[in-house]
């Protein structure tokens, strides 16, 4: 039995991972979303083994890619515009992601897809959104009021990971 296969699905909750701006915890959200649909692709073993559904992967993984690059350049403006001590650390930790991230993704698109290296890019994901929203994102929370950036909701917008989530839900 994997360690998937009874892995709990990230919930998202600002009391416990709001940074104070809405927008970046609105990205946060997102990201629980795409990390969730890869976590259910990965407990449903007769979707994770269908050809048609590993392309499916593949697209979300490259998706996600694309949503953490434009995630990472708005948060690190933020840590900019704030005077954020800790903004020259996140950008070095969004480097490490970038880094880890598509080596695992040049990987699994490059013909040599795997269950397992699919679960290690899963269990890198999980731990590092979470340790980094809470040891450096959060520390925004401070400069929220004082930084003079807009931090209200893009609220109403559709999920960009809906599509995802619903695929892999299990029936």
């Amino acid at each position: 039995m994997n360690s998937l296969t009874t892995a709990t699905l990230l919930k998202w909750d600002a009391q416990h991972y709001g940074t104070g701006f809405a927008h970046v915890d609105d990205q946060h959200h997102e990201l629980f979303d795409g990390l969730n649909s890869l976590t259910l692709f990965l407990q449903n073993a007769s979707a994770a083994n269908d050809p048609e559904n590993q392309d499916k992967v593949i697209e979300l993984l490259y998706f996600l890619g694309e949503y953490v690059i434009r995630h990472f350049q708005e948060e690190e403006e933020i840590f900019a515009k704030c005077g954020h001590p800790l903004a020259d650390a996140n950008k070095e930790a969004h480097q490490v992601f970038y880094e880890k991230y598509f080596e695992y993704n040049d990987k699994l698109i490059s013909g040599t897809f795997s269950l397992e290296l699919l679960q290690q890019l899963h269990s890198f994901l999980h731990s590092w959104l979470i340790n980094h929203i809470l040891k450096i994102d959060m520390t925004l929370h401070e400069y929220a009021e004082k930084s003079g950036i807009d931090c209200r909701s893009s609220a109403g917008k559709k999920g960009v990971f809906a599509k995802f989530l619903a695929l892999f839900q299990m029936k």
